[in-house]
């Protein structure tokens, strides 16, 4: 785990620094050590904290072995251990930064015990719980437990299953180099944060430390939510992306490779793309070689600025905040797609929330949230350059003619039915759902059993509409020397890289591998 996360921030680090270092970050031997190390604890007390953690990791696992085929139970533990990792990598790792977190850890440990207790003699009532809340969960990628915070409504009610579903906000923490899962924790169970909207749950990302949640940040990010949706009823047409400063660069991400999943994005500061960004905050001109421009692909999310046409985006920026630069970059991109950016600037502010903008931005993300998202607009305008990336709404890219270069696909329905363009496409399906269940009142545009016209680049393909027994249309479509036809399934023959399997690079830490030493 901490091996990923490491090497995800070493890979980040020149875009991340919250102070400007300027060309001598480059440089192996005058790199700062992040995270810095710690300060120094008087043995008794190391003996005493060290002792509490392996008392309680004992307990951890008999806890695991009594519970062991209790599915509800086991989907509990992570809430446990994560009090037990938070201290036991704190001692392990040197990493406490003052002496008020010595209490911290004791504070820690107790509530930890505390829920390890209540797993053994009744029912455990954290999942209960409304206000501040940590949970925890099993990552998917290496088998760690990750911590991640939450504001739960005073007025959610579990048991009411009359209740309307939730709205979820996602919030992305900005950089701060001694974050640790102990600070975090801490702070989560005491900080309601910038923004807690009325009727909504507010998940607090951890990330893997500072890495602006990519790469195996960005997984954690999706697991999260998904441990969230199994204990709490979230709506997933009113769920949104806000961060600030380097949560504001996550926040640009996850807005811009996920646009159709939102029902708004609200990224503040942060940065956009790289080669700007490190000449203004660095102070640094960027040399790169040909596959490193390339590599920037991944996640300069200039790169997928037409992608926020299927999203509602309000951006923020204090008018005197060199990270102002990330949205300006953002409103050149989009207007060269002709699209605007609705981008609320606090005056006279530095790198903070200027208190009415704050309010102003509230209001509009608000508003986009009560809307909710279209899970079937008619009109769609999608563009990625590999298929890491590569569903938007009810379209979804399956083969790619060359990857590392951009791809285009619109689409649009009418009443005889779909219409597509595309550029640099060689397979793609049409996955749409015959009612948005959410509401339960928009219907897909076409009825089952109807004979519709897709015409792709011009060329008209047959099609029926048929939903399956989950209630979604499944059309396949492939490229050949004679044009667009329409398949059976996604797969093109022979060896092809596929959504999810695309490239060392792309999915190197995206999920789980193995590292051969020489």
């Amino acid at each position: 785990m901490r091996l990923c996360s490491m090497i995800c921030a070493v890979m980040l680090c020149a875009a991340l620094t919250a102070r400007a270092d300027g060309v001598g970050d480059n440089l192996p031997d005058s790199v700062r050590r992040i995270p810095p190390p710690g300060i120094a604890i008087e043995q008794s007390v190391r003996v005493e904290l060290q002792d509490g953690a392996d008392a309680l990791g004992k307990k951890i696992d008999t806890l695991q072995s009594e519970f062991r085929g209790d599915t509800h139970k086991m989907d509990l533990l992570p809430d446990v251990q994560i009090f037990h990792n938070a201290v036991r990598y704190a001692l392990k790792y040197d990493e406490f930064y003052n002496v008020r977190e010595i209490n911290t850890a004791r504070n820690l440990l107790k509530v930890g015990n505390d829920r390890a207790d209540s797993m053994r003699t009744g029912e455990p009532l954290w999942p209960l719980q409304t206000g501040l809340v940590v949970r925890g969960y099993k990552s998917k990628i290496d088998g760690s437990i990750q911590p991640y915070g939450l504001v739960v409504p005073e007025n959610y009610a579990p048991a009411d299953r009359a209740q309307r579903p939730m709205s979820l906000n996602l919030w992305f923490h900005g950089r701060g180099e001694t974050l640790t899962e102990l600070s975090f924790l801490n702070d989560r169970m005491r900080n309601r944060g910038d923004f807690t909207p009325e009727n909504t749950i507010v998940l607090h990302l951890y990330g893997r430390y500072c890495n602006a949640n990519k790469f195996a940040g960005e997984v954690d990010a999706f697991e999260a939510m998904d441990a969230v949706k199994r204990s709490y009823r979230i709506d997933p047409n009113r769920i949104a992306v806000r961060g600030f400063s380097m949560g504001g660069a996550a926040c640009w991400q996850f807005a811009t490779h996920f646009a159709g999943d939102w029902a708004a994005a609200a990224p503040g500061a942060g940065f956009s793309e790289t080669p700007e960004f490190l000449q203004v905050f660095q102070s640094e001109t960027v040399q790169p070689t040909w596959y490193e421009q390339k590599l920037w692909h991944i996640y300069d999310s200039t790169h997928y600025a037409v992608n926020l046409f299927n999203c509602p985006t309000i951006a923020y920026s204090g008018e005197l905040d060199g990270q102002r630069q990330a949205a300006v970059m953002m409103e050149k991109a989009l207007a060269e797609e002709g699209l605007p950016l609705t981008h609320i600037i606090g005056p006279g502010a530095h790198h903070f929330y200027e208190t009415n903008a704050k309010k102003e931005v509230a209001a509009k993300v608000d508003a986009a949230v009560a809307a909710g998202r279209d899970a079937i607009p008619a009109k769609i305008r999608f563009t990625t350059w590999t298929l890491r990336y590569n569903q938007m709404k009810w379209v979804r890219i399956d083969g790619l003619e060359k990857h590392w270069t951009r791809a285009r696909l619109d689409a649009e329905t009418s009443p005889s039915g779909v219409a597509v363009k595309t550029q640099n496409v060689s397979a793609f399906s049409i996955i749409m759902p015959r009612l948005d269940l959410t509401s339960a009142t928009k219907e897909a545009p076409f009825q089952p059993g109807q004979p519709i016209r897709i015409v792709i680049d011009g060329q008209t393909v047959p099609s029926t509409v048929r939903f399956g027994a989950d209630g979604l249309w499944r059309a396949y479509f492939h490229k050949a020397d004679t044009g667009w036809r329409a398949a059976v399934s996604e797969r093109l023959a022979g060896l092809r890289k596929v959504h999810g399997l695309q490239g060392p690079i792309d999915d190197a830490f995206m999920d789980s591998f193995i590292m051969v030493k020489p």
